[in-house]
């Protein structure tokens, strides 16, 4: 192992001798995460969506709450995957995928804080 490794920074000392490239290499940036969210943001204010706000009947809230008491009492690993409607999800591009996905996960929370503190 220490040969490999031996070998691969001889070979980068010939590159570098070979390049004329005796300057230190560049140091990364610590910022690179927040770099990726920055133009991610200046990306998503580019974007123009429709968004359709559906209204949810009592029934299917009380099926929700149901089914999350359920998913509390078993543990669940997976909640949003056992919730989501995967026919719908499927028809869904990829940005309704994200708002479906964030409003649901919206959603489970409420009811989760709803059902755990009472």
């Amino acid at each position: 192992m220490k040969n490999t490794q031996l070998k691969f920074l001889a070979n980068l000392a010939k590159q570098r001798l070979m390049n004329q490239d005796y300057s230190e290499p560049k140091a990364k940036s610590r910022n690179t995460a927040s770099n990726y969210f920055i133009q991610n943001a200046l990306a998503i204010r580019k974007l123009k969506a429709e968004t359709n706000y559906v209204t949810i009947k009592e029934e299917e809230d009380i099926e929700f709450i149901n089914k999350v008491k359920d998913l509390l009492q078993d543990d669940c690993y997976n909640p949003l995957g056992k919730l989501c409607d995967y026919e719908y999800f499927c028809g869904l591009n990829q940005f309704e995928k994200e708002f479906y996905i964030l409003n649901l996960s919206e959603k489970y929370n409420r009811v989760k804080d709803q059902v755990l503190c009472g």
